[in-house]
């Protein structure tokens, strides 16, 4: 069983609606070990975005990285994710793993307020 923490993120106007849609997908798959609460931080970066709804959600599977990460990049596009929208700055939706059975695979995200809030919400549940 795999130990998995990914970072969920939206900055369009239905941000909240698109985060709980896909909080409930991964939940539906019988992912979900445990969230933290869903909060907004300032857009990073040089293209002006507006704020975003962030959560880092553990999850534990039996898949490998290769396969739930094609899941994940699969429900981005189901919500509406397209190489333009990330050209825009407008994402309706963002899931990456960062960290894999305790291993950091994205330490540019790991590093972020974005992910480091919900970190620390999730080790206070635990």
């Amino acid at each position: 069983m795999n130990t998995v923490l990914i970072s969920l993120a939206s900055n369009t106007p239905d941000k909240l609606r698109q985060m709980n849609n896909a909080f409930a997908e991964l939940q539906e798959m019988g992912l979900v070990a445990a969230s933290s609460s869903i909060y907004e931080t300032v857009a990073c970066g040089s293209i002006k975005s507006p704020n975003y709804l962030n959560a880092v959600v553990k999850i534990f599977t039996d898949t490998d990285h290769q396969e739930l990460h094609n899941v994940l990049k699969t429900m981005e596009k189901a919500h509406g994710r397209t190489p333009e929208s990330k050209l825009s700055g407008k994402i309706p939706l963002d899931i990456d793993i960062v960290v894999w059975n305790g291993e950091i695979i994205r330490p540019q995200d790991w590093k972020q307020d974005y992910f480091q809030t919900g970190l620390k919400e999730l080790e206070q549940m635990t």
